[in-house]
């Protein structure tokens, strides 16, 4: 009986500590005291002798820090910390083009959202409401003709976007300033 729970407590343990000193490890690679930080110590050596030097490095030592959690220096402009953000739809758009009661072909759509800054953090939650919405979008243009037509024409091209632009604000009021067409494809039956 002991020797039955033992092993699935030990097993927990094993599992909880391990997690624990990997966000340690984590959180002191983030901190600075990783190596590389100490090597690059050893390249510019500092002279103890008087306090400002002293206080310059341990500036030099923030600014790094700070390079290293953001990815850029806080002396930059913040207009690189408001780039845009991409939400990618894990699967591609099949839209079919029918002509009378058939099939005629298929039209395949790979897309991606352009957000802003001021874009909801839980978009990607929202992603089978956008792909509803925007097939639903992708059907109605499909039965207007628009995939009938030459799809490499700038027209048509527009008309996608401006709807697909559309269909998205329509589930995520804020935050959408693109869609982005990255693969747009029709294949005959």
């Amino acid at each position: 009986m002991i020797k039955n729970i033992l092993f699935p407590i030990t097993l927990i343990f094993v599992v909880v500590l391990g997690g624990v000193s990997a966000d340690f490890l984590r959180n002191r690679q983030m901190d600075g005291a990783s190596t590389p930080d100490t090597h690059l110590a050893e390249k510019n050596p500092v002279s103890h002798d008087s306090k400002k030097s002293g206080d310059d490095n341990k500036k030099t030592k923030k600014k790094k820090t700070a390079t290293k959690k953001n990815g850029h220096s806080k002396d930059k402009p913040d207009s690189i910390s408001a780039a845009p953000t991409y939400m990618k739809f894990k699967r591609q758009f099949v839209v079919p083009v029918m002509k009378g009661r058939e099939i005629e072909s298929l039209v395949l759509l790979n897309l991606n959202l352009e957000l802003g800054p001021d874009a909801p953090a839980n978009t990607y939650t929202l992603e089978p409401k956008l792909r509803d919405s925007i097939m639903r979008e992708l059907l109605a243009l499909s039965h207007e003709g628009v995939f009938s037509h030459d799809l490499t024409s700038a027209d048509t091209y527009d008309k996608l976007r401006a709807a697909l632009l559309f269909a998205s604000e329509s589930v995520i009021t804020e935050g959408v300033e693109n869609v982005l067409i990255l693969d747009l494809a029709r294949q005959d039956q």
